[in-house]
């Protein structure tokens, strides 16, 4: 892509935020192109393709806008801490469906300034914990003694019972006018975790489930099998992949996913033992496959059968 970059000096301010970041991925290189709609100080809203927006949560996380001629679909809210829906005014007057591609803080963590969010049930438990004042509180004090000069950006919130969370499930479709989004489950990195596939553009919408590294070693991921499974299913159904855009990162192209699955049926038939991976959220052992990468735990790789 052609690339404006947010100043290299955010990426070592931000290291130590990162770092404490339980769900984040590491060292994620943001990127951007010439006709990118602007930037605040928080936010970096890219349009990568016609009528979809990448926003940049300030190098944290990446969550997108897709635009059709009646509505707009928000695919995640990152961490919230700032205004996010001050950023969608900016791009679209459109009334706007928000849909979460799984419940971890960096890409659920903003819903509470929304009145209604679509997310599986399957992560709705965490969707909540990360969504209340507590949370949201603990968030801004980190951020604000790791980057002083940004406090005045972030969003001192009244959280409430209000926010209503509604079940989506396979095969679940967003009408946007003229532009109609699937929802695909693809539990792996979670329960719930779901992928947003537009058919008629081929864009693959993923959160968390097809980054380069993908973690499968949290306590609430399923194991390498299931998440291969999940995979193969996800190949199935989405014929024609154009592009994949990531929660973390830059999008890639389809044929991504292939390596995915050969990384994980090298972990499952022991062709691959893994390297040491270490992370604050834990330890885990890594396997790569071309550009995929995951991150498992030796000890959870087959399903357990009944």
């Amino acid at each position: 892509m052609h690339a404006w970059r947010v100043k290299m000096c955010l990426t070592f301010r931000f290291r130590h935020f990162i770092f404490i970041l339980f769900f984040s991925l590491i060292a994620i290189a943001l990127w951007g192109q010439t006709d990118s709609l602007s930037s605040t100080e928080w936010f970096t809203m890219t349009r990568v393709a016609e009528a979809v927006w990448q926003i940049s949560d300030h190098g944290i996380d990446n969550f997108y806008l897709v635009l059709g001629k009646e509505k707009a679909l928000l695919i995640d809210t990152g961490i919230g801490v700032a205004d996010v829906k001050a950023c969608i005014r900016g791009i679209t007057s459109l009334p706007v469906l928000v849909v979460n591609t799984h419940g971890h803080p960096d890409h659920a963590g903003g819903n509470f300034q929304f009145d209604s969010v679509f997310a599986h049930p399957g992560d709705w438990e965490m969707i909540h914990k990360v969504n209340t004042p507590e949370s949201h509180a603990e968030w801004v004090k980190r951020i604000s003694e790791d980057m002083p000069e940004m406090k005045s950006l972030l969003l001192e919130a009244t959280h409430s019972d209000s926010l209503a969370v509604k079940p989506i499930s396979d095969g679940a479709t967003f009408d946007l006018g003229e532009r109609k989004i699937e929802v695909i489950e693809t539990p792996g990195h979670t329960p719930g975790s779901v992928c947003l596939w537009d058919s008629l553009s081929g864009f693959l919408f993923t959160g968390d489930n097809n980054n380069r590294i993908v973690w499968l070693f949290l306590e609430s991921a399923l194991p390498v099998e299931g998440y291969l499974k999940n995979l193969e299913n996800l190949v199935r159904r989405t014929q024609g992949i154009q592009r994949i855009f990531p929660g973390h990162g830059e999008p890639m192209d389809g044929t991504f996913i292939q390596e995915q699955i050969q990384c994980a049926k090298q972990i499952l038939n022991g062709t691959c033992q893994g390297e040491p991976y270490h992370t604050f959220a834990g330890d885990a052992l890594l396997c790569t496959y071309g550009r995929a990468g995951i991150a498992f735990d030796p000890h959870r790789l087959f399903v357990k059968r009944k």
